[in-house]
């Protein structure tokens, strides 16, 4: 072999080991992306509980958006059945944090603190964490790159849970209701599956800027009239959309269900009163193009 080639063959063998080191170091940045998104949204869910067991204000307003919608219900020991335990505000949640702290009202060592993350896409993602009180879920979206608790639904105080086919057939069947009320315009469906007192928050997905849309809410009212809208125009949605509902997790009292449509993906929290599963928070993000 001449100097000549031995020198061309080196030049292509640098070239080459270049461009793989290049390949792979995206490959572990985009690696590493999905993984900072996956311990932000842990990391925020668990400032959330150390928050209320220290008595941490900061940790609490590192986790939590200041327009927070928490609502819970908490099991009566002498009628054996859930109540509406109430909202908690923003400034609430802070100032239970800082009583926790004034009287060292600290949990016991052995009290649980468990995060589990059910989810995460680009801009929203769903956890749930047990703790002393019981097991709340808790939906995120990510705004200005960092990840904040938007929504909880909580049960108490057992943080134990043994559901049965029916109630997740129940909960399934009330993300079913929720689409097909919007595919039809069937407002039949939908006041079949949402609480009158729904909460429903989302982005939608701007295809020609590349970027989600400032948030926004639907009321109960609102959801509606959109199904009333859509019957009236005949704006069906296409009969290959997409109509996919998957059960996230059932507790006792409260159930996570996750919703695949035509508009993008929405994270549902629901409640049961008697044997009927309702749909009382749902945050949803558009689906970016690929």
């Amino acid at each position: 072999m001449s100097l000549l080639t031995c020198s061309s063959v080196i030049k292509y063998m640098k070239k080459f080991t270049l461009i793989a080191i290049i390949i792979l170091s995206l490959g572990s940045f985009t690696f590493a992306n999905v993984l900072s998104d996956k311990e932000a949204v842990e990391k925020a869910s668990l400032n959330y509980i150390e928050g209320f067991y220290e008595g941490d204000t900061e940790k609490l307003s590192n986790a939590l958006i200041p327009t927070m919608h928490k609502f819970g219900f908490w099991k009566n020991k002498d009628t054996g059945k859930y109540e509406n335990a109430g909202f908690m505000t923003f400034e609430e949640a802070l100032k239970f944090a800082t009583t926790v702290k004034e009287k060292k009202q600290f949990p016991k060592a052995d009290a649980p603190k468990k995060v589990e993350v059910i989810e995460v896409l680009d801009k929203i993602a769903i956890t749930k964490v047990t703790a002393w009180w019981g097991i709340d879920y808790m939906l995120l979206a990510k705004n200005d790159g960092k990840w904040l608790i938007r929504q909880i639904l909580w049960e108490g105080p057992t943080p134990t849970a043994d559901p049965t086919d029916a109630d997740k057939a129940g909960a399934k069947n009330a993300g079913l209701g929720y689409i097909e009320g919007f595919y039809e315009g069937d407002a039949s469906k939908l006041t079949n599956s949402l609480k009158p007192t729904l909460f429903k928050f989302g982005y939608g997905f701007n295809k020609k800027e590349g970027k989600y849309r400032d948030g926004s809410q639907m009321t109960f009212e609102k959801a509606i009239a959109y199904a009333n809208d859509v019957k009236e125009k005949k704006q069906f949605a296409k009969p290959d959309a997409p109509k996919i509902v998957e059960v996230l997790d059932v507790s006792n009292h409260i159930a996570a269900v996750k919703v695949t449509a035509w508009w993008g993906v929405d994270y549902m929290l629901l409640s049961k009163e008697g044997d009927k599963w309702m749909i009382e928070q749902v945050l949803w993000a558009g689906i970016p193009s690929k």
